[in-house]
C-alpha cells in the first residue's frame, strides 16, 4: 500500500464527515490556522486539502469567509442525471388559464401568508434598514433638499449614472453616462425598450421560461413571440440560434444573461459572445435583462451580453430592486443606437424617476454602505441556498429535480410525470405558505410539473418547518 499523505487524512476525514452528515450543507469548516494547529501540520497542507475537497465539489471557498460545507453532492448528480426527461417530458402538459393563475397568486401575496417562498426579491431580514433610513434622512437634510421637489431631469440623477457607468456595467462603456437613462424598475426599462424596438408584426425571440410580469408585457404587444431554450441549454449553439433568427424573421431577443429566473441558470461567457455576435451579423436587437447579475455566489462577477456589443444593438436593462430597496424602483438602461428615443419615451411617459429615492441611493453608494451591503447579501443568500437546498433534498420525494444556481434567489424544482404543481400550491396555500407553480413562467403554460422556491428568507425554524411541510405535501399530490 503506498505511503499517505497528511493532506489526504485530512480529505478523508473531513470526506467522511460530510458522508455522515455530522458536516452539513452550509457548515463552515474550520480556519486554516486553526486545522494547521490541530493537526499539527503546515498552512500548504491545510490549502492543499481544502483545494482537492473544492474540486471533488465537497466544499466551496466564499472569499474572505473561509470554506464551506457544499450541497449533497452525490444526491446532486443523482437529481441532474434525471433534469433531461423531466424537461422533455414537461412541454406537452398546458396550463389551463395561466393569466387567471398569475392573478391569483399576485393577489395571494397580499394576504395573510405565514412564509412567502414566492417572491424573488430581498426580504426585509436582509435588508440594511437603518441605514438605507439614514440615507434618506441624509438626502432629505443635504444641501440640495430643493431640487428633491421640482422634476429630476428626465435621465436620472447625475451621479448615481456615474456610478452605474463606474461599478456596474462591463467592458469600455464607463464613458456612455449620458446614454444611461433610469427608470422606475427593470421591467420600465424592458417596457421602453420594447415600445422603440418594435412595431405591430415583429417577430420577437424569448426564453422557453420567463418571469410571468415580463411574458404579460409581450402578451399585451402586437408582436410574434417565438422561444429559444437559452437557459435549458448548457452546449449554446450558434448555428442553431443563427438559423432561428433567419427563419422566423427575429427582430429581438429579449434575454436574461445571469441567474435567469426561474431556472437559476446563467449563460457562459462562450455563449454571450457568440449570441451577440450572430445577432449582429443580422442586425437582430437584444434586451438584455441582468436584474440578478450582482448576486452571484463565485469570486468575480459574471459577464453580460452587453459588454460584447459593438453595433449598440444590445439594449442593458437592471435595477436595485433585486440587491437593495424594491420599493425605491429604482431600474436603468443603457441602451444602444436608439438611446436618444428611449430617453425621449421615458420623457413622454412619466417625466422622470422618484428624485427622493434617487437621492438616498446616492447618499447610500458615496459612503460605501452599497457595496458593502452587496457582499454581505450575496453571502446570506449562499448561506440560504445550501441550507434549504440540503433540507429540500432530504424531505421532498427523492426523485425530484433541483437546479442548483450560482446566483439569484430561486430553486427551480421539478418532479416526475404525473405531477401538478398548481395543486401543490393550492394545498400549501390553505396552510398559508406561498410558492409559485411553475407553468406561470412559460408563454404557454408548459412546465406544469415544477415550482420555483426564493431562498430568500434567512434559514431558521419556521423555514425548516415550511419546507418539510411542503415535502410532505409534494409527496401526497405525487400519489
Amino acid at each position: 500500500m503506498g505511503k499517505s499523505y497528511k493532506y489526504e487524512e485530512i480529505v478523508l476525514n473531513i470526506e467522511e464527515k460530510i458522508q455522515q452528515e455530522i458536516l452539513v450543507s452550509g457548515q463552515k469548516l474550520p480556519s486554516v490556522r486553526a486545522l494547521c494547529l490541530e493537526m499539527s501540520v503546515s498552512p500548504s497542507t491545510v490549502f492543499k486539502a481544502y483545494y482537492e475537497l473544492e474540486a471533488r465539489g465537497l466544499i466551496e471557498a466564499r472569499s474572505k469567509s473561509g470554506y464551506y460545507v457544499s450541497l449533497k453532492v452525490t444526491q446532486l448528480k443523482k437529481i441532474r442525471h434525471q433534469a433531461q426527461v423531466l424537461l422533455d417530458d414537461s412541454i406537452s402538459i398546458k396550463a389551463k388559464n395561466v393569466d387567471e393563475m398569475i392573478e391569483e397568486i399576485e393577489q395571494a401575496k397580499l394576504d395573510d401568508i405565514k412564509v412567502d417562498f414566492s417572491s424573488a426579491t430581498p426580504s426585509v431580514e436582509m435588508l440594511p434598514l437603518e441605514k438605507l433610513n439614514k440615507s434618506i434622512r441624509s438626502a432629505l437634510a443635504g444641501d440640495s433638499k430643493q431640487d428633491l421637489i421640482a422634476y429630476e431631469n428626465p435621465l436620472g440623477a447625475v451621479q448615481l449614472r456615474k456610478y452605474i457607468s463606474l461599478q456596474k456595467i462591463k467592458g469600455n462603456l464607463s464613458n456612455l453616462v449620458d446614454q444611461i437613462v433610469i427608470t422606475a424598475g427593470c421591467l420600465e426599462a424592458i417596457g421602453i425598450a420594447l415600445k422603440i424596438l418594435l412595431k405591430g408584426g415583429d417577430a420577437v425571440l424569448v426564453d422557453t421560461l420567463n418571469y410571468y410580469n415580463i411574458l404579460s408585457l409581450l402578451k399585451s404587444t402586437d408582436v410574434k413571440i417565438y422561444t429559444y431554450p437559452f437557459s435549458e441549454s448548457s452546449d449554446f449553439d450558434p448555428v442553431h440560434f443563427e438559423n432561428v433568427l433567419l427563419t422566423h424573421h427575429i427582430k429581438l431577443c429579449l434575454i436574461s444573461s445571469n441567474f435567469h429566473n426561474p431556472t437559476g441558470t446563467s449563460l457562459t461567457t462562450q455563449a454571450k459572445k457568440a449570441i451577440v455576435e450572430v445577432a449582429t451579423q443580422h442586425q437582430v436587437y437584444i434586451i438584455e435583462d441582468d436584474v440578478y447579475g450582482d448576486l452571484y455566489f463565485g469570486k468575480n462577477s459574471p459577464s453580460t451580453l452587453k459588454q460584447f456589443d459593438t453595433d449598440g444593438l444590445v439594449y442593458y436593462c437592471s435595477s436595485f430592486s433585486k440587491t437593495l430597496a424594491p420599493g425605491f424602483r429604482i431600474g436603468y438602461c443603457l441602451p444602444g443606437t436608439k438611446y436618444q428615443e428611449f430617453a425621449k419615451y421615458k420623457r413622454l411617459l412619466s417625466l422622470g424617476t422618484n428624485s427622493v429615492t434617487q437621492a438616498a441611493l446616492v447618499n447610500f453608494m458615496t459612503t460605501g454602505r452599497y457595496d458593502f451591503h452587496l457582499k454581505r447579501l450575496r453571502k446570506q443568500l449562499h448561506l440560504n441556498m445550501l441550507k434549504y437546498g440540503d433540507t429540500i433534498l432530504s424531505v421532498f420525494p427523492k426523485e425530484v429535480h433541483l437546479q442548483v444556481p450560482e446566483g439569484g434567489y430561486v430553486f427551480w424544482i421539478g418532479f416526475p410525470q404525473p405531477f401538478d404543481g398548481y395543486e401543490l400550491y393550492k394545498k400549501c396555500l390553505q396552510e398559508k405558505i406561498l410558492i409559485t407553480p411553475g407553468e406561470v413562467f412559460s408563454t404557454n403554460g408548459a412546465y406544469k410539473n415544477f415550482i420555483r422556491i426564493s431562498f430568500s428568507k434567512p434559514f431558521d425554524d419556521t423555514v425548516d418547518k415550511a419546507l418539510k411541510r411542503i415535502g410532505a405535501l409534494a409527496k401526497q399530490v405525487a400519489k
